[in-house]
């Protein structure tokens, strides 16, 4: 019915569509959680896609592994601004037509239909449209004049009472949503490859042998890490949810004959079990982003002999967009993977099946694998159109990561050291920061592709302290450089060094 429009004024309209605009943010995530349903998921891919390599890149260096939280936030922020300029845009037209409460289903209407555009899904769409109209709703009910009322000068007491009403009772919904919304993301307690309750036996006995031949290193990993301790980074907020019985595998390109796998034939092939360690180029030189696990994967070599490999570079595409570029020589000593520590690969390290390439930096191996391209051009990656040159095989490095003191005056100290396929064949340590060196102990080295050495030393700090660094030798016979460089565009390298007090 014609009545008197919204009472807001501006000030109001505004707080009032952002109260609605939060709601609708928190019905969605309330409803689908961290999957691509989520009314975020979009708006992240949108500001992924949308900033600047510098930009990236700038981020990258200054935040480190709080980058991702950042861009989610950011993604929020874009994807809340959105949907409470769909809640503004109708109080205006409710104030423009002059009919009373036309706003909350306006807000309703355009809520679902941005939503809806955006995740495709139209039933979960209703999860944001409704609580975004009831927020409008609230305030708009109890802010409206009584014709028949004198009362006139209580309008804005009750405004703000009712404006404070939804606000609370969004925070509250917030707080429920989140965890309805962690209910609803999939979790990390993948099952085990074989469906039992254990890793399958070939997995099972080398996770026991590195589990028995681990340094005993405190703050420091063994030498395979837990999935969940397991650095990951990708390009997304929101990791793809790739479902196995659909999944497939396209090779194309310059080959004599295309090929599609699908994940039950690749399953069916013979498959090696193999340590190998990956390591981030966007990490700092003693950061925390290089781990180790057992894999299980098909060589991709022999899957190329079915397809005739023609071209000398592969351009391996991911579900969400990402891709890079290896030559054919790395592509055929690569795997293709579906099994971590002896479980189906988890969802945040690429569900079904990664590229695994041995030595080479973390950017190489990627993730929910769709395609592989065979083509004569080397073009640039995803991250080399944005600054970056870490395709190629990783810098030595040897990490200073436990300090475990004694009672008698002196510290072990240990950590990781990584030169990729090439090996470590030795780690060196100073405790007078750099003047002497003494041989480190060292872990096992496995029989594996590439895989990081444990190493530990006592120092003894005479109730001084000590400044100690680190260096490693390659199996080549390569002293990791001195000389510190930053990430960008190729990967930190130099020596570690770390005071330790008494």
């Amino acid at each position: 019915m014609a009545g008197t429009p919204s009472q807001l004024p501006d000030r109001w309209r505004l707080l009032t569509a952002l109260i609605g605009g939060t709601a609708a943010t928190a019905g969605s995530f309330a409803y689908a959680g961290l999957t691509p349903a989520f009314v975020g998921e979009p708006a992240s891919a949108f500001v992924v896609d949308t900033t600047p390599g510098i930009v990236i890149t700038t981020v990258l260096e200054t935040l480190g592994p709080l980058a991702q939280p950042v861009s989610f936030a950011l993604a929020l922020a874009v994807i809340t601004a959105l949907l409470s300029a769909t809640a503004l845009l109708a109080l205006e037209i409710e104030v423009t037509l002059e009919r009373q409460y036309v706003a909350v289903p306006a807000t309703a209407l355009g809520v679902w239909l941005v939503t809806a555009g955006l995740t495709g899904s139209t039933t979960g769409s209703l999860a944001a449209a409704v609580p975004a109209a009831a927020a409008v709703g609230i305030v708009e009910f109890a802010s409206a004049n009584d014709p028949l009322s004198v009362r006139r000068d209580r309008t804005p007491d009750r405004r703000k009472r009712a404006t404070l009403q939804a606000g609370f009772g969004t925070l509250s919904l917030s707080g429920l949503a989140y965890v309805a919304g962690r209910r609803r993301t999939p979790d990390s307690s993948v099952p085990y490859l074989d469906g039992g309750v254990d890793a399958p036996l070939a997995e099972r006995r080398l996770l026991r042998e590195a589990d028995r031949e681990s340094f005993d290193l405190p703050d420091a990993p063994g030498l395979v890490s837990r999935i969940g301790e397991f650095y990951t980074i990708d390009i997304n907020t929101i990791d793809p949810i790739v479902e196995s019985a659909t999944w497939e595998l396209s090779i194309t390109g310059a080959v004599a004959t295309e090929r599609t796998i699908d994940y039950d034939e690749l399953r069916e092939r013979p498959a090696e079990r193999f340590f190998s360690t990956l390591r981030c180029v966007g990490e700092g030189l003693n950061d925390r982003e290089m781990d180790t696990a057992v894999w299980t994967g098909v060589p991709l070599a022999d899957v190329l002999e079915e397809v005739g490999p023609e071209g000398e570079y592969a351009v391996a595409h991911a579900t969400d967009g990402f891709w890079n570029t290896i030559t054919r020589e790395e592509l055929e000593r690569s795997y293709l993977v579906y099994g971590m520590n002896g479980r189906v690969l988890p969802r945040e390290h690429g569900h079904p099946v990664r590229l695994l390439v041995p030595g080479n930096w973390g950017e190489v191996n990627v993730k929910w694998l769709t395609e592989i391209e065979l083509t004569d051009e080397d073009r640039d990656g995803y991250w080399e159109e944005r600054g970056w040159d870490g395709t190629g095989e990783v810098r030595t490095v040897a990490k200073l990561w436990s300090v475990d003191h004694h009672d008698d005056g002196t510290a072990t100290v240990g950590g990781h050291a990584y030169a990729g396929r090439r090996g470590i064949d030795r780690v060196e340590v100073s405790s007078d920061g750099g003047e002497t060196w003494t041989d480190a102990e060292l872990g096992p080295e496995f029989d594996a592709p590439d895989v990081w050495r444990q190493w530990r030393h006592t120092v003894d700090l005479a109730d001084e302290p000590r400044e100690v660094v680190v260096r490693a030798v390659d199996g080549e016979g390569n002293l990791q450089p001195e000389t510190e460089s930053e990430p960008v565009p190729d990967g930190s390298s130099g020596w570690v060094s770390r005071v330790i007090e008494p």
